[in-house]
């Protein structure tokens, strides 16, 4: 079997290490470049909470630019640092099991990571994750999000049947919907905006544990 891996809030706890990191640099970056606030940490907060009900990071910073009377200029920056690398200390936390779970169904699967974000930054969190990239046959990182072309490659490269592949990952239409539109199974990773999403009849399976895959993947 062909199992695809998601990485952000599906091998990786971004939503709970690295977004919060990101978003209070972007908020001193507004501040820096002339943003009035009361508060900083008041501030912070609802940016963050905006972030919770966002579908991504871009749009909660331009809502709560829009919000806070900021001049329009000063998101291009905040997306930019978004992507920035990250201190040489940061650590990144796996979502549990990922690592245990990695090194099993390496053994008797073919593995691959599709990701879509900035290929450099892509790589950095996986490596301050800890996750060897030996893991995976193949990595792909689109930088358009847009997965189904890869997907494609991917049966085509390993000569494999839709039906024996396997995508896991926590956005429904981003990592789940094109690999269903293809004949996969999918696997829907409820972790980080996952947690948020309504469920389709279509999903084959949901788990918020990558462990739960041993039960829906013969080892």
């Amino acid at each position: 079997m062909l199992i695809i891996f998601d990485l952000d809030d599906t091998l990786i706890d971004t939503s709970g290490s690295v977004t919060p990191y990101k978003l209070k640099e972007c908020l001193k970056g507004f501040v820096a470049l002339g943003l009035k606030v009361a508060d900083f940490e008041t501030a912070l907060k609802r940016l963050t909470d905006i972030n919770e009900k966002a579908s991504g990071s871009k749009e909660a910073l331009a809502k709560f630019l829009n919000e806070s009377g900021g001049d329009s200029g000063l998101l291009p920056n905040a997306i930019r640092e978004m992507t920035r690398p990250l201190p040489s200390d940061f650590v990144i936390s796996t979502t549990p099991n990922a690592k245990e779970i990695l090194q099993i169904f390496a053994q008797k699967h073919t593995l691959a990571l599709v990701t879509g974000g900035h290929p450099p930054f892509q790589l950095e969190k996986l490596e301050k994750a800890g996750i060897d990239r030996a893991f995976f046959s193949k990595i792909a990182i689109p930088e358009d999000s847009v997965k189904k072309p890869f997907y494609e490659d991917l049966i085509r490269e390993f000569s494999i049947h839709p039906r024996e592949v396997l995508v896991c990952g926590d956005r429904i239409a981003m990592d789940l919907a094109p690999a269903h539109a293809l004949g996969c199974q999918t696997v829907h990773m409820r972790w980080g905006r996952g947690t948020k999403l309504e469920t389709e009849k279509w999903i084959n399976h949901s788990i918020s544990n990558l462990s739960e895959l041993k039960r829906i993947v013969k080892i």
